[in-house]
């Protein structure tokens, strides 16, 4: 799920809130004043990696520009 950041506009805190896309206009308020807060405008979050149990990607291994080739069999250039 997306994590949407607010900010505090009594307080100030900024903190984070995480909820499906098409909730995503809902208000928030401030865990510490409940005071509703105001959206921050950014890149949104999401949970994907290793950290929730996907496998590590290898690298890819470096690129060698030998020219282009035309299939099996034929020759680079």
């Amino acid at each position: 799920m997306p994590l949407y950041d607010f900010r505090c506009p009594q307080c100030g805190l900024e903190f984070e809130v995480s909820r499906p896309r098409n909730n995503a206009g809902d208000p928030a308020f401030c865990p510490q004043d409940a005071t509703k807060a105001e959206r921050v405008w950014g890149p949104v979050a999401s949970f994907f990696g290793r950290d929730r149990g996907m496998p590590e990607i290898p690298p890819l291994p470096p690129a060698h520009d030998h020219g282009h080739s035309h299939g099996p069999g034929s020759h680079t250039h």
